[in-house]
């Protein structure tokens, strides 16, 4: 291990005298100390943090990346110099020379991701301290209580429809509704009715209401506390001025909470949060919910809107369950996770080809493991589902492509699956199991066969071969 540690110091050594490394500091602390001056958001306190730290941390996960590409060019120089053989000449196995390069570099990254971590700390408390904020109580409000935070998100509890969906089977089973139906199968017309009375339930009439039901709200029950009801509506019957009036009502004196009443005013199609106190959650920790579709202001017209909650949308309940500060911490080592693997990706390519060709090699990797998702969603966009792979030379071509992109993923990670930057900018918590599956799949299975392949390429290399 001493001499490991000894070629990792050396890395160190190296990566602080590359200018490319100082280049990237540089571009880093332009873009953390810098932002803060450049983005408003939308002119309140709570846009100008989130818009600095969606920007900020977005922008130092491109670089550390690009950076950590870069640094492998330490090990191709010694190739190709030969300095290489002033350390394989020493009694240091290949493996453990190739370990410590590793090594420095997740150091050198961890030190960065330090320092940006810091930064974006210090640059939030600045921001919420200097920039002006729309409203003094409100502004600041929310963004203690919406971003400043981590909140775990509890979706409402959807009734179970299972016994009407059956007693609507029986009666069509007993009329001969299925008797002609080409292909019929019982368990996929379950399914049909069980959503058809689900689809009813998210529809709320004009003057109609809709309880809703939230269990697990792990929270501090005091009256000065604050969760948030998040949702999003769809309208039938559009309102001429795009807003739709409704009361809800929290609380169940049944269960020995007060009743809270919110009159609103929202826009259509769009996201609304609106503050609970916290004592309206039972002592059971669950949180009834109450939805009126009707205008409770006088003077104001009633649009007679039918309000939709559609599934992806849907009421959901967050509460505070961590601070945000280990939230930024948790945010950061999943960054650490994905240059992990991409460093343990440009040392397999660096002991193989020369710079330029291994440099093009992970920045390949990187922007596949980085946009799986999107290309997966192109191939099934693209390809027809009920078409065979012979059927055409577009099909056979396409999802032949799809095949080999599908094999290659098994090694390459999807880095979108583990991207925390979006939910924590929205106050959201990132959680600690989320940074072990992180840690499970990147650092100790995909990184250990790229690491291992990269060991048994180079103690098989003729160092005094050149790379092409």
């Amino acid at each position: 291990m001493t001499q490991i540690w000894a070629v990792a110091r050396q890395m160190v050594a190296e990566g602080i005298r590359m200018k490319i490394a100082l280049v990237f500091l540089g571009l880093m602390g332009m873009v953390v100390l810098g932002l803060p001056f450049s983005i408003s958001g939308d002119s309140s306190v709570t846009g100008a943090v989130q818009s600095f730290m969606s920007y900020g941390l977005s922008a130092t996960g491109v670089l550390l990346g690009m950076l950590t590409i870069f640094m492998s060019r330490s090990l191709s120089d010694e190739l190709v110099n030969r300095h290489v053989y002033l350390v394989l000449t020493k009694p240091i196995p290949r493996w453990q020379f190739l370990m410590g390069k590793w090594i420095g570099m997740m150091a050198l990254n961890a030190a960065f991701l330090a320092f940006s971590g810091l930064a974006i700390w210090g640059m939030v408390h600045y921001i919420k301290r200097t920039h002006p904020p729309i409203d003094e109580h409100f502004d600041m409000r929310e963004l203690d209580d919406q971003v400043l935070v981590a909140r775990h998100p509890t979706k409402v509890t959807v009734p179970d429809f299972g016994k009407l969906a059956e007693q609507e089977f029986e009666r069509n089973r007993e009329q001969g509704v299925y008797v002609n139906v080409p292909d019929f199968k019982p368990g996929q017309e379950m399914a049909r009715l069980r959503n058809k009375y689900e689809a009813r339930w998210r529809l709320v009439p004009p003057y109609d209401s809709r309880t809703f039901e939230f269990k697990k709200i792990l929270c501090d029950r005091s009256p000065d506390k604050y969760i948030q009801l998040r949702y999003k509506t769809e309208v039938i019957r559009y309102p001429t001025d795009e807003i739709f009036r409704s009361v809800w009502r929290f609380g169940n004196p049944y269960k020995g909470t007060p009743l809270y009443e919110s009159p609103t005013r929202h826009v259509v199609g769009r996201y609304h949060t609106i503050p609970i106190r916290a004592d309206a959650v039972a002592p059971d920790h669950t949180l009834t919910v109450q939805f009126y579709n009707y205008n409770p202001f006088e003077g104001e017209t009633q649009a007679y809107n039918i309000i939709e909650f559609r599934a992806p949308d849907g009421p959901e309940v967050l509460f505070v369950v961590g601070s945000f500060e280990w939230n930024l911490i948790r945010t950061l080592i999943l960054m650490l996770c994905k240059l992990t693997f991409l460093a343990a990706v440009a040392l397999l390519m660096t002991t193989v080809f020369s710079f330029p060709v291994a440099c093009l090699a992970s920045f390949t990797i990187y922007v596949l493991s980085g946009s799986r998702s999107f290309i997966t969603e192109a191939f099934d966009y693209i390809s027809d589902d009920r078409a065979g792979m012979f059927s055409s030379l577009n099909e056979f071509v396409i999802q032949s492509i799809a095949y080999v992109y599908n094999m290659i993923h098994w090694v390459l990670p999807s880095f979108s699956r583990y991207d925390a930057v979006e939910t924590f900018v929205n106050g959201r918590n990132v959680s600690l199991v989320w940074v072990l599956q992180a840690l499970s799949e990147l650092v100790l299975l995909k990184t250990t066969i790229i690491i291992g392949l990269a060991i048994l390429l180079f103690h098989r290399r003729e160092v005094a071969e050149t790379s092409i």
